[in-house]
């Protein structure tokens, strides 16, 4: 099946499939797909916050965190090379309580 991830310009056979409508977390010119973690859809419905290390902390939504599909198609974060993940940060919610 077509996918620009593996092979770029070959298109993408998600485009017309079953779950074309589920890219929850967004889609690009370059591909729609499902995004294969239910964690990280449910982290992005709770405000989550990654906080990473590289010379200091750095805190980035979930939403920012993982990448769309583009000139950088085997990058699938927005972490630097050296980068760390030591948290996740989940704000306080009334469904908490």
């Amino acid at each position: 099946m077509a996918c620009n991830k593996r092979e770029p310009g070959t298109g993408w056979g998600a485009i017309a499939g079953f779950n074309h409508i589920y890219a929850i977390l967004g889609a690009s010119k370059q591909c729609i797909v499902t995004h294969p973690s239910d964690m990280c859809v449910a982290l992005a419905a709770l405000d989550a916050v990654v906080i990473s290390k590289v010379n200091g902390n750095r805190q980035l939504p979930i939403t920012e965190f993982h990448r769309l599909l583009g000139d950088r198609r085997h990058t699938d974060t927005n972490l630097q090379a050296d980068e760390l993940i030591i948290a996740v940060d989940l704000l306080r919610s009334a469904f908490a309580q």
